[in-house]
């Protein structure tokens, strides 16, 4: 099971990491994001989830609205910068 866990991530890192076409980035030129927290560069995929009222919905019913963000990989401080204006 681990095994394909290990396949996954990588088969994850190579599709996000691919280069788009007429996109030619030097990195030198950009900054590290850091956790505010403990200062950890790395971060993960997260959910918050947010729930619109049934009087608000189009649906006429209470929906739950996943939002993504990330947060640190170490803490699991989501930076201020990273969360949806409210």
């Amino acid at each position: 099971m681990e095994d394909n866990y290990v396949k996954n991530a990588i088969k994850k890192y190579t599709m996000m990491n691919r280069e788009q076409p007429g996109l030619n980035v030097d990195f030198s030129q950009t900054t590290a994001e850091t956790c505010e927290s403990c200062g950890n560069d790395t971060f993960t995929q997260v959910f918050q989830m947010r729930k619109l009222s049934a009087l608000l919905s189009p649906t006429g019913q209470e929906t739950m609205i996943p939002i993504q963000v990330f947060a640190c990989a170490k803490c699991g401080h989501i930076n201020k910068g990273f969360l949806p204006k409210e």
